[in-house]
C-alpha cells in the first residue's frame, strides 16, 4: 500500500519542476533587489563614498543568503551600510587608490602590451578588493590584517582571482550586450556571484588547515 503523503509519477515531477522554477524566480528577485540597493546607497553616499559600503552591504547579505539564514533585505543591507560606513571606506580605500591609478594609466597607454599589463594589474586589483570585502564580512578580522591576508590568499591560491576576474568579465560582457540589465541585475548577479566564490575559497582553506575536521 501506497501512503498519502508519498507522491510519485506526474505529480511529483510537477511539484519539482514548481520547486525549481519558484527558486529561480525568488533567486531573480533576490540579485535584482540586491543590485537595486547597491545603486541606492551607492548614491546616497555620493558614490565616492557609498559604492564601498553598499558593496560591503551586499556581500554581507549575500553572506546571510548563501547560508540559509533568514534576513530582510532592506533592514539588513541599510543597517550594516550604516554601521560599517567609516570601516568600509577605510577598507576599500587602498584598493580604490590603485584601481584609479590603473585605470587613469590604461587610459592613457597605446602599447598593446602595456595595455595587456594594466588590464591584468586591474584584474587582481578588483580580485583582491573582492576577496578583501567578503572576508571582512566572513571574519572578525582588523582592516591591516584583512588586507594583507587578502594579499595572501590571492598568491597561495592563483585560481581565486582568475576566477573572480572571469566572472567579472563575463557578467561585463553581458551587460554589455544586454545593457538594460546593468540598472536591474547585473551588479546584484556580481556581487552575489563573486561572494559566494569567495566564501567557497574561505571553506576550502579552513578545511586545508591544520587540525581542521
Amino acid at each position: 500500500m501506497t501512503t498519502l503523503d508519498t507522491p510519485r509519477g506526474p505529480a511529483a515531477a510537477g511539484g519539482s519542476r514548481t520547486e525549481r522554477w519558484y527558486g529561480r524566480l525568488d533567486a531573480i528577485a533576490y540579485v535584482g533587489a540586491l543590485n537595486l540597493l547597491v545603486i541606492a546607497f551607492t548614491l546616497a553616499g555620493g558614490i565616492v563614498l557609498g559604492w564601498a559600503p553598499a558593496l560591503a552591504a551586499a556581500a554581507a547579505c549575500s553572506r546571510t543568503r548563501l547560508r540559509g539564514d533568514s534576513q530582510h533585505l532592506l533592514r539588513a543591507f541599510a543597517s550594516r551600510w550604516r554601521r560599517r560606513f567609516v570601516h568600509a571606506n577605510l577598507l576599500a580605500a587602498p584598493s580604490a587608490l590603485v584601481l584609479a591609478a590603473l585605470g587613469w594609466n590604461l587610459a592613457a597607454a597605446e602599447s598593446p602590451w602595456l595595455r595587456a599589463a594594466l588590464v591584468a594589474a586591474l584584474a587582481l586589483a578588483v580580485a583582491h578588493l573582492l576577496l578583501a570585502i567578503a572576508m571582512d564580512a566572513h571574519y572578525e578580522l582588523r582592516r591591516g590584517r584583512c588586507l594583507r591576508l587578502a594579499w595572501e590568499f590571492l598568491l597561495r591560491f592563483p585560481g581565486a582571482p582568475l576566477l573572480l576576474a572571469a566572472t567579472t568579465a563575463l557578467v561585463g560582457a553581458v551587460t554589455a550586450l544586454v545593457p538594460g540589465l546593468g540598472p536591474v541585475l547585473s551588479v546584484g548577479v556580481w556581487i552575489h556571484l563573486c561572494t559566494a566564490l569567495c566564501l567557497s575559497f574561505f571553506a576550502a582553506n579552513d578545511r586545508s588547515l591544520p587540525g581542521a575536521a
